[in-house]
């Protein structure tokens, strides 16, 4: 069932703005947010210090797990098979989340507090371009099947486009205050962390070409392959799994109670992976008919298990505690004991 698709008229409006004539500042409401976990409680598999309170983290087909830090700002590259560190990376103020621009990399580091887009080489660190003023506290990063870099201009609204490292399109208009993003094939879908549902923005064309509502309050969302997106209810204690073809039609939920938050996809075994942040769980769930999805484990975490990536070598599941404290860990879970699920 289509959702909503933006009018041509709507679409007239949006592509008639331009950065130097921002949209009206909408009144902010709360943003959704990950519950703040109690004590862990025998988390499956190793866990292994990582200092700075982890958030995002990527895994490269070569087996190199990059996770973004604070105090001191920056990336630690990781070996994912053991978490020991590799490297590290600073930067200008703490990136949050991370993508990945190929199976390899390199990695896409949006800073928060400097506006700027990092492309990271995963396997020396070295950062291969910086792109400035890629809107106001830029949250999440994509790069779509034709290449163009679509990133969440968090507190600006909307969206920034960003090809061969320079800032080509912004969007003001459209999402309040937007947060996690999934590529699905030429299209960025972009989670609106005030509750206003999800907007679809086409690479190619740089525009938005639907929206619709959806849930309570979203955060992240994940790609489950070209049509296909998962998008954390934070607020609501679901999932949705939607296809976007740029309609928006649900195609599943999946009930995730207790503020799920980070978003794996593991496409060889068709598992998607939900951290259930008031509990210290990671929800397996089976979505090789996405109509049809079905729970099969929830294995204890680390605490504060904000994010979660796949090590597409081995099948093993890397998991942060995001606890500011002396706390803050990684957690690497064999693929054994997901596969047993």
């Amino acid at each position: 069932m289509k959702r909503f698709v933006v009018a041509l008229s709507t679409l007239a409006l949006v592509a008639g703005c331009s950065p130097e004539e921002p949209a009206p500042a909408p009144t902010q409401t709360p943003a959704a947010e990950p519950a703040r976990a109690p004590a862990a409680q025998d988390p499956v598999g190793t866990v292994v210090p990582l200092p700075g309170a982890p958030e995002g983290i990527v895994v490269t087909a070569s087996g190199i797990a990059v996770a973004a830090v604070r105090e001191p700002d920056g990336l630690r590259l990781l070996d994912a098979a053991t978490g020991v560190e590799r490297s590290f990376v600073p930067t200008v103020g703490a990136p949050r989340h991370l993508s990945l621009a190929g199976p390899d990399g390199p990695v896409l580091a949006p800073l928060e507090s400097s506006d700027e887009l990092l492309l990271v080489d995963p396997a020396n660190g070295a950062t291969l371009s910086t792109t400035r003023g890629v809107g106001r506290q830029p949250h999440d990063a994509v790069v779509t099947a034709d290449g163009t870099t679509v990133v969440t201009n968090e507190m600006g609204g909307g969206a920034v486009f960003v090809r061969n490292g320079v800032v080509t399109a912004s969007l003001p208009a459209g999402p309040v205050q937007p947060g996690g993003v999934a590529a699905v094939g030429n299209y960025a879908a972009v989670a609106d962390v005030q509750g206003n549902g999800i907007w679809i923005y086409s690479g190619p064309d740089q525009e938005l070409v639907a929206q619709g509502p959806l849930g309570t309050k979203l955060t992240h969302a994940t790609s489950l392959g070209s049509d296909l997106a998962a998008f954390a209810d934070t607020d609501g204690g679901a999932v949705y799994l939607e296809r976007i073809t740029p309609d928006i039609s649900e195609v599943a939920r999946i009930d995730a109670p207790g503020n799920p938050y980070g978003l794996a996809y593991d496409a060889d075994r068709k598992l998607l992976l939900i951290t259930l942040t008031e509990s210290n769980i990671l929800r397996v769930v089976d979505v090789a008919d996405p109509a049809s999805p079905r729970i099969v484990a929830d294995l204890p975490t680390v605490r504060q298990a904000n994010s979660v990536a796949v090590d597409p070598r081995s099948g093993n599941v890397l998991v942060t505690g995001s606890d500011p404290g002396a706390d803050s860990s990684l957690q690497i879970i064999p693929a054994e004991s997901v596969d047993a699920s």
